[in-house]
This record gives C-alpha cells, structure tokens and sequence, in this order.
C-alpha cells in the first residue's frame, strides 16, 4: 500500500514538472509573439507616423469570433452560456480592449523596450488579485521579488522622464503612464481569464472575448481612429505591419489560454518577462537604440527580482476547491440573511431556527 502510494505521489510529481516545463516553453512563445506586436507597432509609428491602436485590434476580435464562434454556436448549451455568462465576457471584453488600446497607444510616445519592460507592472496586479479572489498565498520571498522589480519599473520611469534621448520626445513619460495604466487593466483581466479557462471551455473563452471585443473596438475605432485612417497613406508596407501585427496577437490569445490552464496568471506574466531581452535586441537592430547606464539598472532590478520570485512556488487554491469555498460563502450568506429575518419577525419565528 506504502509503496503504491509513493508511486503514485512521484507520478504526479512529475506529471506537475511536465505541465509547468509546457508552461514555460509555451510562455517564450508567447515572449516572441509579444516581441512582434511591440515591433510592428513601433515601426507603424517610427516610419509612418501612423497610430491606430483600436484599429490594429479590432481586425482580431472579429477573427476570434469568425474562428471560434461556430464552434460554440454548435454546442446545446449555446443559449444557456450565453444567458448565463455574457456579462462575465462584457466585463472581460472591456478590460482587454482597453488595456490594448492603451498599451498600443503607448507606443507613440515612449520606446518599445520601456513598454516591454513596464509590462512586468502586471505581475504585481496578478499577485494582490489572485491573492484576494483566487486564493493563492505567498512567500516572503515572493515579497522581495516583487520589491526589486517595482524598484526596476521605477528607475525605468525616471530614466525616461529625465532622458535627453530624441526616440520618444519629451513626451516619453506620457507613454510610460499609458502602459502602466494599461497593463493594470492587464492584471484585472489575466485574473479574471485563469478563473473562466479554468471553470470554462477555451472555444467558449476565446469566441466569447471576440464577441464582446469586436463590438467595443468596432464602436471605439469609428470615433478615436477615424480621422487617421482617413488621412493615412496607404501602401503594402503598412498594410504588412498591420498583418504581423495581427497575425502575432492572434497567435497570442489563442496559446495564451493553455499556459493559463497549465499552470497560472502569475507563471503566464513572469514567462513575459523574457521578452524584455527579445526586444532589447530589436530595439539595438532596427531603431538604434542607445541604452544608459540607468536603464540597464532597472532591467537588472525587475529581472533579478522576477528571477527571486520563482525560485519558489505559491500556494494555490484547485479550481474545484475554489469553487466550492464560492459556493459554501454563498450559502453561509443566505443562511445568515434568513436567520437575520426570523429574528426581525419576532420571538414567534425563532422557534423554526431549530429546523437548521
């Protein structure tokens, strides 16, 4: 029995090292694809002075549902997901547009590498947001970790707001608070997508987030983008950043379900982190980009402290377990609430306490 059950305990053991090493390699995939989305934005705007964020998105929510929609409209339960969860979606839909409108905006103002490395702003989100709704629990090192990277996202700021370089004007700032704005949006919705991949379908996920997505950037793109597009001037150049662009970011959301569902929001944004050093070789090749000492300082700080927090692993709620605690506190209200009325109706009613 002893030894069965030791064989049992190394098999998972090495089942859960096999889902976190897909994880992580899936994870650099999703570093690259970032990479791209990052560089084709930049070379629209560094070229053709040309900043269409909801445009550039809009385009993949529409093939997210194209794709993935008749997949779901199949399924019996069609008409109940969508009674049931549409406003799980709408809420999600938001969060994701915005973020990217933001972030992809970023890019007229400030240098790809500070947005890629701003981006780990994310993590902390993940980490208090999953801590507070998913239960997850952490280590004082994970404390330190997340302490060193905040010291690297700030020192990237100040280098830019008191940087003379000419790539991102003296704007540059701007673009900073545009990406950390953006990327809060981010961690809410990184949170919120590991709970629906986790309790739901990935067709269900993705076709819904195209849904929604394509609605409020169809909205969006007709009263932000309008004017650009109108006076842009269109060539095939252009039109083959908008498809890397597109191309990447569909490639993005259609892995970055499976490493949610692998292993957590939290190994999702720190498998990002890599990406920084893509994009630090891209920066150098096609923008000739010079970086200082102080920007080297804060990519040292936030990989360092990145690299800190995963040495070691959270503890983590099932998705199961997560549920049922959902559903016991939701009964536990409802017993409260009707207990509460018993005894507003008086002494008479207190007898059918005992029935509990």
């Amino acid at each position: 029995m002893e030894e069965r059950r030791g064989k049992c305990d190394i098999a998972k053991c090495l089942q859960s090292k096999r889902r976190l090493l897909v994880a992580l390699l899936l994870g650099q995939c999703l570093s690259l694809l970032l990479c791209g989305t990052g560089t084709s934005s930049q070379l629209l705007e560094a070229w053709y002075h040309l900043s269409v964020p909801t445009t550039q998105v809009f385009v993949v929510y529409v093939l997210l549902a194209a794709i993935f929609g008749p997949a779901l409209a199949t399924r019996k339960d069609f008409l109940r997901i969508l009674r049931d969860n549409w406003w799980k979606y709408a809420i999600l839909g938001i969060l994701d547009v915005e973020g990217n409108y933001l972030v992809v905006l970023a890019y007229k103002y400030t240098t790809m590498t500070s947005i890629q490395l701003l981006d780990s702003f994310a993590i902390i989100g993940v980490m208090v947001l999953s801590f507070i709704f998913l239960r997850v629990r952490y280590h004082w090192i994970h404390l330190v970790g997340v302490v060193l990277a905040i010291a690297g996202m700030v020192v990237v700021f100040l280098a830019d707001v008191y940087s003379l370089r000419t790539d991102g004007g003296e704007q540059q700032w701007l673009g900073d608070l545009l990406c950390i704005a953006g990327v809060t949006l981010y961690a809410i919705g990184n949170v919120a997508q590991e709970f629906l991949v986790k309790n739901h379908s990935v067709v269900e996920y993705l076709c819904m987030i195209g849904l929604v997505g394509s609605v409020v950037t169809g909205i969006q793109m007709c009263i932000l983008d309008r004017v650009q597009l109108v006076s842009a001037k269109w060539s095939s150049d252009i039109g083959l950043l908008l498809g890397g662009f597109g191309t990447c970011l569909l490639l993005f959301y259609v892995i970055m379900p499976q490493v949610m569902r692998l292993s957590s929001a939290v190994v999702f944004n720190l498998s990002l982190i890599t990406s920084d050093f893509f994009t630090l070789i891209v920066g150098v090749l096609f923008f000739g980009f010079t970086f200082s000492y102080i920007y080297l300082v804060g990519m040292f700080l936030t990989v360092l402290g990145v690299a800190i927090y995963s040495t070691k692993s959270p503890t983590a709620a099932s998705p199961g377990n997560l549920c049922g605690c959902l559903v016991r506190r939701r009964h536990r209200k409802c017993v409260q609430r009707s207990v509460a009325g018993l005894v507003a109706d008086g002494p008479a009613s207190l007898s059918t306490i005992s029935v509990f």
